[in-house]
């Protein structure tokens, strides 16, 4: 089931809240990100994501003008140490983070603007939670340039592993 919460941008995508349901329609994004899982893994994963509560886990989904399911973005709820995060931070003390555990777009062709609505988005729902971060895979590819551009002054880049947004 899909929630009737949209985030309409300049691109014609929206984003939804994916709610537990069929999953059907997302198995082509699935399989794209878990190529080597069988089907009856990503159910279950897909099942485990989406009965934890909306304060430990949720699924963002992102469709073109046609109706097409055309990416996804998956995230948790973690607490991490700020000064993992922030070499800046010189006490220890326990942040909220939104964490980007998947992000999926269905074409190179639309990736730029997937990523960023679904991120948009995301962060929406991290502010919303009182979040001090969005962590981000790696942003060091081609798809993450509007995303890298719009968010240049709140980008924290730790370990070459992971990118942070600072939110507060």
């Amino acid at each position: 089931m899909i929630s009737v919460q949209t985030n309409p941008s300049w691109t014609g995508l929206q984003v939804y809240t994916f709610k537990q349901g069929d999953i059907q329609p997302l198995l082509p994004l699935l399989t794209q990100e878990f190529p080597n899982w069988p089907l009856t893994r990503i159910k279950s994963y897909m099942n485990l994501v989406t009965t934890k509560e909306n304060d430990v886990a949720g699924i963002l989904v992102s469709k073109n003008e046609a109706n097409y399911y055309v990416g996804l973005l998956i995230y948790t709820f973690q607490q991490i140490d700020s000064s993992l995060v922030d070499k800046d931070e010189k006490k220890c003390k326990s942040s909220n983070i939104l964490v980007i555990e998947n992000l999926i777009a269905s074409s190179l062709i639309l990736q730029n603007q997937v990523f960023l609505s679904l991120v948009e988005k995301a962060i929406i729902i991290a502010k919303k939670c009182s979040c001090d971060f969005l962590e981000l895979p790696k942003i060091d590819d081609e798809g993450y340039n509007l995303t890298k551009e719009k968010y240049k002054n709140i980008v924290i880049n730790t370990h070459n592993f992971r990118t942070y947004l600072r939110l507060k």
